[in-house]
């Protein structure tokens, strides 16, 4: 068994990362890293700060749909386990290791849950017998009667004519676990649409400070004018 290398974790591992997506990540790096870290009197590496991993996670280069954006908890959590926690500094590598953890693969159990919840209008966590009969009829891949039975057959779990489909999904996966090596495509493409994705946090931009300025000193009185001493006699 292969020991885990906290200064190069991408030893054996292959990023889930596209080619594109690496790049523009290293690109990242190389522009703000800084030549800070020493490791056994060797010579300097570069490296960035957990802070500075936080400035690049707030640029949002890549989709919530794909990718969970982590909470500080998170990050740091992840730092430790790459003994980056004292340090605060994380390696090229450990920077894309680290980013690599939080990439939302697509999930056929999942999606099949969003599907079901499309037709579930009044958000009772199932549906009725006919209700099913007429999706899979209708819609998509059509099945046949004598697939429809079937399929009606092995929906209906409980046995009470509902179909609580979170159950029926289990019941597929635990007969079939090949199904979760399925790729399959997301129902949402655009997150803003997904219900199982939070939303965007809305960050009201404050107006700028107006500039107070300093309140003018009172001007001088006018100069009062000076009696003649000689005073015209009457």
């Amino acid at each position: 068994m292969a020991i885990f290398d906290v200064f190069n974790p991408l030893q054996n591992i292959t990023p889930k990362f596209i080619e594109e997506q690496i790049n523009e990540i290293v690109e990242w790096f190389d522009a703000n890293s800084k030549p800070l870290l020493v490791i056994k009197d060797g010579d300097p590496i570069n490296v960035i700060t957990i802070e500075q991993l936080i400035d690049f996670l707030k640029l949002r280069k890549f989709h919530r749909r794909s990718f969970h954006y982590p909470s500080y908890a998170e990050i740091m959590n992840e730092a430790e386990k790459l003994k980056a926690g004292v340090t605060r500094m994380l390696t090229k590598e450990q920077f894309i290791y680290i980013l690599d953890k939080w990439i939302v693969e697509t999930n056929l159990k999942h999606e099949l849950g969003l599907a079901f919840k499309i037709f579930d209008t009044e958000k009772r966590n199932f549906l009725e017998i006919d209700e099913i009969r007429t999706i899979v009829t209708t819609y998509g891949d059509i099945f046949n009667e004598a697939e429809t039975l079937e399929l009606l057959r092995d929906a209906n779990v409980r046995g009470d004519g509902n179909v609580f489909y979170e159950d029926f999904i289990e019941s597929l996966f635990s007969v079939a676990p090949e199904m979760n090596n399925i790729k399959t495509e997301y129902l949402y493409e655009n997150p803003d649409e997904d219900p199982s994705i939070p939303p965007e946090p809305v960050v009201e931009e404050k107006p700028p400070a107006q500039k107070v300025l300093p309140t003018p000193p009172p001007s001088a009185p006018p100069p009062q004018p000076t009696s003649s001493k000689k005073e015209k006699k009457k």
